[in-house]
C-alpha cells in the first residue's frame, strides 16, 4: 500500500476494546470479515483471487487521497478480470479492503476509523444508516460459545469469514461433539491451545475439502441463473445408500461425490476431526 501517512496508519488500527463479545465483524486485530459487502459474491471466491481484489481497491483508494468520487470513476475505469458474481441482487462493495499494512483484516474504506474520524459511508450503495445498522444472521442464530469458537481458533480474515457466517457447520460441530461428550462445550476449554488448533484443523475444511464441487457454491447454498437453492445430495437416487451422518458438514462443505466409496473417505477425514478435537478437549 503507497501514499498513507502516520496519522492514517494509526488510525487503521483496530482498538481491541471495541472488541466486546458480540463484535463479529471486527472481533480483534488479526482477522475481520467482509461478507456482507459482497466479499464471497463471485463465482470464483477463492483467496487467490480475492487478494488482489482488495490489494487492488485499497491502493487505488489510499493514493488518491481517500476521495470516494474519485476512486469510483478510477475504479471503473481500470475493471478487473470477468469474475461474474454468485448472487446479481447482492450488491459487491468496491469500497471493501485491506485495512492494516499486513493485509490481516478487511474491511470499509470509508469507516471513519479508516479517515480520521470522518464517515464517508454515504458515498456507497447502501449508505451510513443501512451499513452502520446491519447485523448478520450470525449475531442472533449463534450461541456465545458458538461465536466464541470461531473468534479463538481462527486468526485469518479469509477462512474466518467463511466460517463465522457458515451457521449450519458451526452449530452441526458443535451438535456433533455435544453428542458424545454427554455436555455442552465449555468456553474456558476454547481457551486451551491444542484445543484451538484441533478446532481450526475441522474449520480449515472450508478451504481445502478435496470433494468440493467448486465455482457456483457458497456453503449449503448453490447459485444459477441469480438464484439460489440448498443443495442436496442424492445418496438414496445415485447409490441406494443412507444419507451420511455428516450430511449437515458435507453439505456446507459444498461436497460433491462420484462414488460411494468418496463418502466413507470423506466420512473418515471429518470423523478424524472430531476425534482429534476431543481428545484435545478431554485432555
Amino acid at each position: 500500500m503507497t501514499g498513507r501517512n502516520s496519522t492514517a496508519l494509526q488510525s487503521e488500527i483496530f482498538d481491541p476494546k471495541s472488541a466486546i463479545d458480540g463484535s463479529l465483524c471486527q472481533p480483534d486485530p488479526s482477522k475481520s470479515c467482509g461478507a456482507c459487502c459482497g466479499l464471497y459474491n463471485w463465482q470464483n471466491h477463492s483467496r487467490p483471487v480475492l487478494i488482489p481484489l482488495l490489494e487492488r481497491s485499497t491502493s487505488l483508494f489510499f493514493s488518491l487521497g481517500r476521495n470516494p468520487d474519485q476512486f469510483r470513476k478510477a475504479y471503473a475505469d481500470e475493471a478487473p478480470p470477468p469474475n461474474p458474481k454468485l448472487l446479481e441482487t447482492i450488491y459487491n462493495c468496491e469500497f471493501l479492503g485491506f485495512l492494516d499494512e499486513k493485509k490481516k483484516r478487511v474491511g470499509c474504506l470509508l469507516h471513519p476509523s479508516v479517515n480520521d474520524g470522518r464517515d464517508l459511508r454515504d458515498h456507497c450503495f447502501y449508505g451510513k444508516e443501512t451499513c452502520s445498522a446491519h447485523y448478520c444472521p450470525s449475531y442472533t442464530q449463534l450461541t456465545k460459545a458458538e461465536r466464541a469458537s470461531v473468534r479463538l481458533s481462527i486468526d485469518d480474515w479469509y477462512l474466518y469469514g467463511l466460517v463465522i457466517t457458515d451457521i449450519d457447520l458451526v452449530k452441526e460441530f458443535f451438535h456433533q461433539v455435544e453428542t458424545r461428550l454427554g455436555d455442552s462445550l465449555k468456553e474456558e476449554g476454547l481457551k486451551n491451545r491444542k484445543v484451538r488448533d484441533a478446532l481450526r484443523e475441522f474449520f480449515f475444511l472450508k478451504e481445502t475439502w478435496q470433494f468440493s464441487s467448486g465455482q457456483g457454491r457458497l456453503g449449503k447454498y448453490y447459485f444459477s441463473h441469480s438464484e439460489y437453492q440448498i443443495a442436496r445430495i442424492e445418496y438414496g437416487k445415485r447409490w441406494q445408500i443412507q444419507p451420511s451422518r455428516f450430511d449437515k458438514i458435507l453439505l456446507t462443505l459444498e461436497s460433491e461425490f462420484q462414488t460411494p466409496e468418496d463418502i466413507l473417505v470423506a466420512e473418515s477425514i471429518i470423523e478424524g476431526k472430531i476425534v482429534n478435537f476431543l481428545t484435545a478437549y478431554e485432555g
